[in-house]
Formats: C-alpha cells, structure tokens, sequence
C-alpha cells in the first residue's frame, strides 16, 4: 500500500494507464541487480532509483578514474580512485533516500549468486561478464536485461531463455569463438556519453514495463540497435539457436 509519501514522489508515474499504483507498488516490492557502474550503469541505477525500484544491488569491484567520468555521470572529479558501485549507491540515495539500495564490490562471476533478483540488468562493458550473466540468469530462470554502447553506437535486448524455452538466450545470438573478436569495449574503442545514457535509460524503461505495466508485451527476442550518427534505431526478430550450449541446459 502506498503511503502519502509515495503517492507524492510518483505521482507522474501513477497517472500513466497500464500503471497506476498497483504498478508503483510491484516496483517498490521488485528487487533487481545492477552489473557494473560505469557508463551504463549510473543512468540504470539513478533511473531505476527515481523510479521506485523499491531493493537494489550495485555489483562492480571497480574503482573511479579521470576517463571514466566523459560518460559516468553519477562519479565526480573529488571521487576519484573511490569504488564505483558504494559512490553510485551514495548519489542514488539522494534522489530517493526511501529505497533499499547497497553495494557489492566483489568481481562478478559464477559463483556469484543472482537467485534473490527478480530482474538483472546487464551494464557490464566485457563478453566474458556478459556470458557469464547470461549463463546464471537463464539457469536461474530471470529476466536479464542487456546493454552494450561503444564509441557512437549501442544495443538493448531483454533475455528470458529461462523462463520460456521459445526465447533465444545472449549466447544463441553471440557465440562464443576461438577466432580473435572486434574491439567492443569502450576503452579501446572510445565512446561519447549521450550514448551510454540513452542506452541506460531505455534498459530501465523496458525494466519498469516487465515488472509493473498490465497488458504490455514483453520486447524480449528482439535486439535494439542505435547509430548515434544516423540517429536512428533498429529492431530485429532474433533466433533462437537450437544447438546453444546454454538453452540446452535443463
């Protein structure tokens, strides 16, 4: 039940059809996993907080650079060398001190255990993390929402392989390869802000209408592309492969 308070702070939010305050009230009840807090992950993580996603976890064992704040708009010059994911929990409490919301500076990885979240947004900027969140959230059974940008670029998919064996998973899409990959990250290959910001807002968009929205159709099973340049935004049907090492676990 949503007190004074509540109704207040999501007033803008509970007005919107498909949402109301039955919406706002699975969003303060959801808990969710944020995977990085950089680039993608300070728009993930302040949105979601402004929005009322009422439990959060911060995983990133990294700490704060000079480069990384063109685009990591949650650090600050004087938090430098401090660890990412205890500064991005300390800015998003203040703009909604009424969630739960903590770090985690532990490297992700497969001992990590994400069976607690109702939701897992990817904001990881390495194929190897990525694989790795992809294999837990389908045998874990979560909805893992996945974001990538490099230099003017980005992509958005909603992953639910585990939940419903029709859908394809990040690796029937990527396979892994011996064969040496592209450069996709963005140290090597740069990147401008605006881009991990758009991308970081449409994944906790797509967060808020698979927990809280009635009657809305999941995205999930097509991969969103955005050409800064062009500016413009691509959807395609993605298919599920059959041999995948990871849907042909049980």
């Amino acid at each position: 039940m949503l007190n004074d308070d509540d109704l207040n702070r999501y007033a803008r939010q509970v007005i919107i059809p498909n949402f109301d305050e039955e919406g706002q009230e699975k969003l303060l009840f959801s808990k969710c996993l944020i995977i990085g807090a950089g680039g993608l992950g300070c728009p993930v993580a302040l949105y979601a907080s402004a929005a009322g996603f009422g439990h959060i976890e911060i995983c990133d064992d990294d700490t704060i650079d000079l480069t990384n704040l063109n685009r990591q708009i949650a650090h600050k010059n004087n938090r430098i060398g401090f660890n990412k994911a205890e500064n991005l929990v300390q800015e998003c409490l203040k703009i909604n001190p009424n969630i739960t919301i903590k770090p985690n500076k532990k490297k992700f990885d497969k001992s990590s255990d994400i069976s607690g979240f109702d939701l897992i947004f990817d904001c990881s900027d390495n194929q190897e993390t990525k694989y790795t969140i992809n294999l837990l959230s389908h045998l874990s059974k979560k909805t893992l929402i996945s974001g990538s940008a490099v230099q003017m670029e980005g992509q958005l998919a909603i992953w639910k392989s585990g939940l419903n064996k029709d859908y394809p998973c990040y690796e029937c899409v990527f396979p892994k390869t011996k064969e040496l990959a592209p450069i996709t990250n963005c140290r090597q290959a740069g990147i401008i802000g605006p881009i991990t910001g758009l991308i970081g807002s449409m994944q906790v968009n797509e967060g808020i209408k698979e927990i809280a929205l009635k009657n809305c159709n999941s995205r999930a099973g097509y991969l969103f592309l955005y050409d800064g340049l062009a500016q413009s935004l691509d959807k395609i049907k993605l298919t599920k492969n059959k041999k995948c090492p990871v849907c042909s676990i049980l």
